[in-house]
């Protein structure tokens, strides 16, 4: 299991400031919902690869955190071949059943589309790690405070984010716990067996976040969270000549997207 969690390195998108990085992203993530052509879609994803290696980060971690989406991924591209309306047709596979909205048919059309949420999905879940891998949970917290969100809100995201590592860690040590006991076998077997076997993780690691919670719960009462006073923090952060550039070219990434949207282009 991937540890998606802050990796310290030295590296030009670990300088770049936080609040650049959350445009950034939105920033891909909107272009990406533009195109619809899997060729638009899948420069976009080269970009991000490029970002990842820039960042110094293992590409092999993009692998390790697609496969777990890959069942979705299946599903998405299948239905979509089926069901997306098309004028180029490849393959019939039955008659017309208007029931389910099924012309008999699979489309060039439908493939591509199909191909195209695939690589998006691909996209948004290499967006998202990328963001947190490069970024301190405290710089994120103050940019998202610095946009305005509420304290209360940008501490919750935050410690939710800092927490899925944990939570995966302690997934792992349960897991190889029941694994010396003989209690399931997560790795041989059918889909059902190893199933049922994943289940058995789910109450001692429910238990163990109820744990956290409370032990936070009991930091945050003593520490005065929430006190209506005028809160200041210990870290700032300031926009330099590279945050610049970047919030430019997310700017103009945006608005060559549109244009070429309006254009009918990077469309099935």
């Amino acid at each position: 299991m991937a540890d998606v969690g802050y990796i310290n390195q030295d590296s030009f998108l670990h300088r770049l400031d936080a609040r650049t990085k959350l445009i950034l992203m939105l920033a891909i993530l909107v272009v990406v919902l533009v195109f619809t052509d899997p060729i638009y879609v899948i420069a976009i994803l080269f970009l991000v690869l490029g970002a990842w290696k820039l960042a110094k980060l293992p590409l092999n971690m993009v692998g390790d955190i697609f496969k777990y989406f890959t069942g979705i991924a299946v599903i998405i591209f299948v239905l979509q071949a089926f069901f997306y309306p098309g004028e180029t047709n490849l393959l019939q596979i039955s008659n017309p059943i208007p029931a389910i909205g099924f012309s008999g048919y699979i489309t060039l059309q439908g493939v591509m589309y199909g191909l195209a949420l695939v690589l998006r999905l691909v996209v948004i879940m290499t967006v998202a790690p990328l963001l947190v891998m490069t970024t301190p949970m405290s710089d994120l917290m103050l940019a998202l405070v610095k946009f305005k969100v509420p304290y209360r809100f940008a501490f919750i995201l935050t410690t939710a984010m800092s927490l899925f590592p944990s939570i995966q860690n302690r997934a792992e040590l349960i897991q190889q716990a029941q694994l010396c006991r003989g209690v399931g076998d997560f790795e041989s077997g059918n889909f059902f067996v190893r199933l049922r076997a994943s289940a058995s993780i789910l109450t001692p690691l429910i238990l163990g976040a109820f744990r956290d919670s409370q032990i936070l719960d009991v930091a945050m009462s003593s520490r005065a969270f929430g006190a209506p006073i005028q809160r200041t923090f210990l870290l700032e952060s300031h926009f330099r000549q590279a945050d610049y550039i970047f919030l430019a070219g997310s700017c103009l990434s945006l608005v060559g997207a549109v244009i070429l949207r309006i254009m009918h282009l990077g469309v099935v």
